[in-house]
């Protein structure tokens, strides 16, 4: 047995990790079939109000150029659709079972806010200059660090040792290699699949650090639209550690699959059309 499937058996045993809510499993069960699960979906995120008002202000984020805000479910499903309502409660239904106080509050608050802004970044990236208009890109841009809110979550000594060997110059995936003798990337795949969530979004959580123009994968067209977006998302404001050495960024590789303006352009196209400083709001 080599030491990744040793860890992998000493997590499972050491402390058990959250398994979905009732509510997270419920709005994963729903199919794409608007008309026969609208109901149930509003059903779902009423009944949990911490839910609904982190939906109801994720939805008004995602907006953009729609005229007066977002204050019900009917307006949300008006703007943003139901697919995308639907991925948005799953998501925040998720970070939910990570939920933490005291001291590490900080650290996950840091955490969500740099999910929500891949998230959002990702979808618009996807839409605006890819012309893909799907839920995907949202889900799987802000479930990417699921293993970090387990880290954060279950074993903070270590999260802590990992940011702090950011914090002097090391890149995330040396220093956890460092601590645990594995990374985030693997953890999130793990939980991916313990909770039956869709192949994709477990590629995507597996293979987000990664060159995706030297991977073989079916999914490497969405992994380096996450890869880009987690990019930016650190650039315009919403890192994981403030101050340490920001995620490698395989320009080349991005760009051979994708085409889009030059990172520069990008960038500021994004900082000038989105409203993502209402993150920092949540």
């Amino acid at each position: 047995m080599n030491q990744v499937d040793k860890i992998r058996i000493e997590i499972q045993k050491l402390k058990k990790l959250p398994t979905l809510s009732h509510s997270a499993e419920k709005i994963l069960s729903l199919t794409s079939s608007e008309l026969t699960h609208l109901d149930e979906l509003i059903a779902i995120i009423e009944n949990d109000p911490p839910i609904l008002s982190k939906v109801l202000s994720i939805a008004n984020i995602m907006c953009l150029g729609y005229s007066g805000p977002i204050t019900n479910l009917k307006d949300a499903l008006f703007k943003i659709g139901f697919n995308n309502l639907k991925n948005v409660a799953l998501s925040v239904s998720i970070f939910s079972l990570f939920r933490v106080s005291g001291q590490r509050e900080k650290t996950y608050k840091k955490l969500f806010k740099h999910s929500i802004a891949t998230g959002i970044i990702s979808k618009y990236i996807s839409e605006e200059f890819l012309d893909i208009h799907d839920e995907s890109a949202f889900t799987a841009g802000i479930l990417h660090d699921l293993g970090l809110f387990a880290l954060n979550h279950l074993y903070y000594e270590a999260y802590l040792k990992i940011e702090n060997l950011v914090l002097i110059g090391k890149n995330l995936s040396e220093a956890e290699n460092e601590v645990i003798d594995l990374d985030h990337s693997i953890i999130g795949k793990w939980l991916s699949e313990w909770w039956g969530l869709p192949e994709e979004i477990g590629e995507v959580i597996l293979y987000h650090h990664e060159d995706p123009g030297k991977l073989d994968n079916k999914f490497r067209r969405n992994i380096a639209l996450i890869h880009l977006a987690n990019y930016v998302a650190e650039k315009i404001g919403y890192p994981i550690y403030n101050g340490g050495k920001e995620s490698v960024f395989y320009e080349s590789g991005v760009y051979s699959l994708l085409t889009l303006p030059e990172i520069g352009d990008l960038i500021n196209h994004i900082k000038s059309e989105l409203p993502l400083e209402e993150i920092n709001t949540l």
